[in-house]
């Protein structure tokens, strides 16, 4: 079953896979219940390459997508059985396709929208938590995290509208992604997430000069860099409100209960062979807030110098940080 990414479409994962320079995800989409594919059973419709030429629009719709889903909804290889249904909708459109222009032909515009019917009866849901981890290749720091099953009764619905723009060998790529749940019954504090991202890709030279290059030629040199700003929240406040600790969500929600993350990328590929590469990555982070336990991200990070919690040892709830990562990896796309 091939399904789009709702919150952005092909966008959550950074333009074409095999051409974008940066990570595959960003990092709100990533980690939302939808992406790693958790529908076991339902229905796509799928209406690709559809010109709009009949319409007066020079123009073609890539892709026009509806989905159903039910059984095998919970988190990867469990199910929760409902008779809710869970939807998605997705629509891409590029307006100039059959134009002759090259300033206009490589527009594109996105839109996917998810809509998840959670429902407390279920041992297991796709969308029953708020989660942010950063884009580790092996053990991967939580940044935000609500709990498992914090999300209660109703709909959660994610959106992300989405851009992008190629003219020769540059690409760019913009996004937006939002989150809310309706979350009634058993857990209180109303929980949002929102995501905006700006890429550029680059092909600075191959075989045929400056400029020029693709996935698909080999020896081709690609750079790339994105901008992203990640804002979670929890609307609870621990003298005004409804109190953090009476949220009934627990974990480091008491420690804080909202989160801004930005991340800083840059990233050169070389292509040795097609659709297959080698390069690195530069990845700069920023976090207003970090867990601060003992295996937490705080310590983990180093921007805590001490084993222990709490504000005597220097390591005080809701401390925030910057950190770099640097990543070698090698990719091939089939």
């Amino acid at each position: 079953m091939e399904v789009q990414n709702a919150a952005g479409g092909s966008l959550a994962r950074q333009g074409s896979g095999s051409v974008g320079a940066q990570a595959e995800y960003d990092l709100h989409t990533r980690n939302n219940g939808f992406n790693t594919g958790r529908a076991g059973q339902g229905f796509v419709l799928n209406w690709d390459d559809r010109s709009l030429s009949s319409i007066g629009i020079p123009g073609r719709i890539g892709r026009f997508q509806r989905g159903m889903f039910s059984i095998g909804e919970g988190d990867d290889g469990l199910s929760g059985f409902t008779d809710r249904k869970d939807f998605n909708a997705y629509l891409s459109v590029q307006p100039f396709a059959q134009v002759k222009n090259k300033w206009l032909s490589g527009l594109t515009f996105e839109y996917g929208s998810w809509f998840c019917n959670a429902d407390n009866r279920a041992q297991s849901n796709g969308c029953d938590r708020y989660r942010i981890h950063d884009h580790g290749d092996g053990g991967r720091q939580t940044l935000f995290d609500t709990g498992s099953g914090s999300i209660s009764d109703g709909l959660h619905r994610a959106h992300g509208p989405g851009i992008v723009y190629n003219v020769g060998p540059y690409t760019l790529r913009a996004m937006g992604s939002f989150q809310r749940s309706e979350d009634r019954g058993e857990t209180r504090g109303r929980k949002k997430g929102q995501n905006f991202l700006i890429g550029h890709d680059l092909f600075l030279w191959s075989p045929k000069g400056f400029l020029t290059g693709s996935a698909t030629t080999a020896n081709s040199i690609l750079v790339g860099t994105h901008f992203e700003r990640v804002d979670m929240s929890v609307g609870c406040n621990g003298s005004t409100g409804t109190p953090c600790s009476a949220t009934g969500i627990g974990g480091h929600i008491t420690q804080f209960h909202r989160n801004r993350i930005m991340l800083r990328e840059w990233d050169l590929w070389y292509f040795i062979a097609p659709r297959m590469s080698v390069g690195g990555s530069v990845l700069w982070y920023d976090a207003s807030n970090l867990r601060n336990g003992r295996n937490q991200a705080a310590h983990n990070l180093g921007i805590c110098d001490t084993p222990h919690t709490g504000n005597t040892t220097g390591c005080r709830n809701g401390i925030g940080g910057d950190w770099v990562d640097v990543m070698l990896n090698w990719r091939y796309t089939f």
